[in-house]
């Protein structure tokens, strides 16, 4: 296995031109298609139309909204088949959109902290942003600042500390920001104060862990009820526990300082291996651990893995790549790589997915990408992940990739966690020697 060095993760060579060409001429067409205000807006109504459960554009968002199609484009223009105006104008109509609706949450996904993330990158390639982004990061730190994050044992939602919209996605960007002022810096303090909170043992009968949800928050969708009819503890990386424990270790390993935070990273993280089990491709992970009417934890002894970065085990192995990495655990580093070359055996056996990034083939291919530099496996997927990916496209489509969003049902979502935008930056991630920095909305680093 590599060793710690990111160059050591180039994707194995894609020797056949054609399938470089396929890649290319694909995110050219996405881009193409979304490449102004009114082709986003039209693709967006239309999607809304076609879907059954339908989620919102909001130009700001980092999910569904041209803080995410903003991203497609300034890596486009960098791979040489788009155009970095382009980029600058979506993103542009994603800070003016928070004029005309303001952003309310600093979530990653469909708050200030996506749009932070954008800009961040788009920063970089144009220095004029900066003044804005750094505007953005003090309205996001004010936000953290004012937003109630419940400590009340049997009383949380998922929400108030996942990776999506809660604490922990919010702490993987603001904990990165480099020479933060002081309100950013409160703001870390804060959100450390609370996962910490979170980790710790809790107070209250019939409770395992502080981070236990309750039948009285599952959200009105979903088999929650019939799963977890006393309560479940949640391990996907997106809406559970590792993506805290992934959030809190990279903080610390971006020399933030907290009572009680290595001991956090530590308790979690044996949290999360203790739930481990196996089938016959190997390292397991369920979505969730349910616990009996008395509050214990009724571990699985198997379950049908997702193969997705949201749930299942190639987002806990994420999770614990991103850990090992922060804390130099080489015993850790290795679980995770076992755990993630587990999930490409299965995905092998595995039927259709989506193309997507969030619960699908370009996800996939992300991560991959990700454990590229410490996997021989991985890095050697790519190139036969990446042409599945490309079977997936129809140009006769409005944006050439269409989610899966449930069995017969195709939208053509142009955004970036279900959509075509997130499909086309993981080609391009795939097709590219460094780390893309979009990827800190999905990785704690």
């Amino acid at each position: 296995m590599p060793e710690n060095q990111e160059t050591a993760g180039r994707p194995a060579r894609l020797d056949e031109d054609s399938l470089t060409e396929r890649a290319h001429r694909a995110v050219r067409l996405v881009a193409e298609r979304t490449s102004t205000t009114d082709q986003v807006a039209e693709l967006a109504l239309a999607a809304a139309e076609q879907a059954v459960h339908p989620v919102g554009w909001f130009p700001p968002s980092l999910s569904h909204g041209q803080a995410g199609t903003a991203l497609l484009h300034l890596y486009a223009a960098r791979a040489g088949v788009g155009d970095r105006e382009a980029a600058f104008e979506h993103i542009r109509e994603a800070v003016l959109g928070t004029r005309v609706v303001p952003l309310e949450s600093p979530g990653m996904f469909g708050g200030t902290t996506g749009l932070a993330l954008a800009l961040a990158d788009c920063a970089r390639e144009e220095p004029r942003f900066l003044p804005s982004l750094h505007r953005v990061h003090d309205q996001l730190a004010a936000q953290v600042l004012d937003s109630h994050y419940p400590a009340v044992e049997r009383g949380l939602s998922d929400a108030d500390y996942d990776w999506i919209g809660g604490a922990a996605g919010v702490l993987a960007h603001l904990g990165a920001v480099e020479d933060p002022s002081p309100v950013v810096r409160e703001a870390v303090d804060r959100l450390l104060t609370y996962l910490v909170w979170l980790s710790e043992p809790p107070q209250t009968a019939r409770t395992p862990r502080r981070w236990l949800l309750v039948p009285e928050v599952y959200p009105p969708v979903g088999d929650y009820h019939e799963k977890y009819p006393h309560g479940y503890l949640n391990l996907g990386f997106s809406h559970g526990i590792p993506g805290v424990a992934a959030a809190l270790a990279g903080a610390a390993a971006g020399g933030h300082r907290h009572p009680g935070l290595e001991t956090a990273v530590t308790s979690l993280t044996s949290w999360i291996l203790t739930h481990q089990t196996s089938d016959e491709f190997g390292p397991l992970w369920p979505d969730g651990v349910p616990v009996d009417e008395d509050g214990n934890e009724q571990p699985r002894a198997h379950g049908h893995d997702q193969i997705a970065w949201c749930y299942g085990t190639a987002g806990v192995a994420s999770a614990l790549l991103s850990i090992a990495r922060s804390t130099g655990d080489g015993d850790l580093l290795k679980t995770a790589v076992t755990a993630f070359e587990a999930v490409l055996r299965r995905a092998a056996h595995a039927g259709p997915m989506s193309p997507t990034l969030c619960h699908g083939q370009a996800g996939l291919l992300m991560m991959c990408r990700a454990f590229a530099p410490w996997s021989d496996s991985a890095r050697e997927a790519i190139p036969a992940l990446l042409d599945r990916l490309l079977d997936h496209s129809d140009e006769a489509r409005p944006v050439v990739f269409a989610d899966h969003e449930v069995p017969g049902n195709l939208v053509d979502d142009p955004g970036l966690l279900s959509g075509a935008a997130g499909v086309a930056l993981a080609i391009l991630a795939a097709l590219n020697d460094d780390r893309p920095a979009w990827f800190r909305a999905f990785f704690a680093r």
